[in-house]
């Protein structure tokens, strides 16, 4: 049962393409993944890894090899601009053995690219992918900026990011909004005003909101995020970056040992947000994963988890069934109430933290510390951390 031997081009070297290619490769699969930077850096945020995107890992085998890389997150706690505490949730709520872990992408995307070639893949660096074209027997081919084209293959998987250039070439409908609100961040030494298992945050009007998360033991890493319209990134590089710095010091005086860290507005990395919307998540001989097939904003943390469990269950459909078609079909359903929740719930939950709407953020000052003190729905919204949601009375085991 299953798909026989596939040849399989994956374009996107992120999260969900390495782990793709990992799962692909140990199944036997001819596994050719093609990225456009000239080579693996070590850029990106640190992230939230959740308990389901630890599973992913533990399936494959790299968890005990990650986890000394990271921090233990237990707590995820969030202030108003009176100091009170919208929610302050725990993962031991759940279990006491869940937690988070905060992690640096390049820690993760260094194991699943060695593990990738470990299993056999070929890694290709420096490779823009700017074309999916077919054969005259329908097989997808790739064209990459340079004129060069790679494949054909049985199967195409676009990781290619939120802005990818593949998924319309699939044939879908998509739909693309870029949030106004971005954030700009940086990663520094973590100083002792910081709790090491607490991911920190706070807000201010829907305008203002800043985090920290403990990312990774090697060097104790810290993660800091600050709000800002996008608009408004040139105007804040002209600024002095002391009369930035006294601004977050207003909101949060305790960071002042971790600003004296940043020197230079070029030190902190502009991030922005995207919401992309399709149908499904395949069409002929094509699989779209990762951001390429639902970007959402960071509110909830869950877009690295989401990445591997989509390579998780593309490995598992292809296992099941003898057909490609078949295969990709039962990708698709498998994934939606996954991804309709957090879609949906990003969605509604985004615009009371980052927006244009005060009110929304004295809606959010009243209520949201009330529905903290509900056991059901404060259950429920740990559940919704952790990543676990699958609608709104629906779950997958803890």
């Amino acid at each position: 049962m299953g798909c026989s031997s596939l040849s399989i081009g994956i374009v996107g070297a992120g999260t969900a393409g390495p782990a793709a290619a990992v799962y692909l490769s140990r199944a036997g699969h001819t596994v050719e993944l093609i990225e456009r930077a000239p080579r693996n850096l070590p850029v990106g945020a640190g992230f939230l890894l959740q308990p389901t995107g630890m599973h992913v890992l533990e399936d494959l085998g790299l968890l005990n090899e990650l986890l000394p890389k990271t921090r233990a997150i237990r707590r995820l706690t969030c202030l108003d601009s009176r100091n009170r505490a919208l929610f302050d949730l725990h993962y031991g709520e759940l279990s006491p053995r869940l937690f988070g872990a905060g992690t640096h992408r390049a820690a993760l995307l260094g194991l699943l690219l060695a593990a990738a070639e470990q299993a056999g893949a070929r890694v290709r660096w420096g490779r823009e992918v700017v074309a999916l074209e077919r054969t005259s027997t329908g097989r997808p081919r790739l064209r990459d900026a340079k004129g060069d084209e790679h494949g054909p293959y049985d199967l195409v998987l676009c990781c290619d990011g939120a802005q990818s250039v593949l998924r319309a070439r699939a044939g879908l409908p998509v739909r693309v909004d870029r949030y106004p609100w971005g954030a700009l961040w940086f990663i520094g030494r973590r100083p002792g005003a910081f709790a090491p298992d607490t991911l920190w945050q706070r807000v201010g009007t829907t305008r203002e909101l800043v985090g920290f998360l403990p990312t990774g033991t090697e060097a104790d890493l810290l993660s800091f995020f600050w709000s800002i319209r996008l608009d408004q990134v040139a105007a804040w590089r002209s600024t002095p970056l002391e009369t930035w710095k006294r601004e977050v010091l207003r909101q949060v005086p305790r960071a002042e040992a971790f600003l004296a860290q940043i020197n230079n507005h070029s030190q902190l990395a502009v991030a922005a947000y995207h919401d992309v919307r399709l149908p499904r998540w395949h069409a002929d001989r094509v699989a779209i994963l990762g951001d390429a097939g639902h970007a959402l904003s960071p509110q909830l943390g869950q877009g690295v988890n989401l990445a591997l469990m989509d390579a998780a269950e593309l490995a598992a459909t292809l296992s099941r069934h003898s057909t490609l078609a078949a295969a990709l079909a039962d990708f698709s359903a498998r994934r939606r109430r996954h991804l309709a929740f957090y879609q949906w719930s990003t969605r509604w939950l985004t615009p009371f933290f980052q927006s244009d709407h005060p009110a929304l953020g004295r809606a959010r000052d009243l209520l949201f510390p009330w529905f903290a003190k509900i056991p059901w729905l404060r259950r429920e919204m740990v559940k919704t951390m952790a990543g676990l949601k699958t609608g709104l009375f629906a779950q997958l085991p803890p």
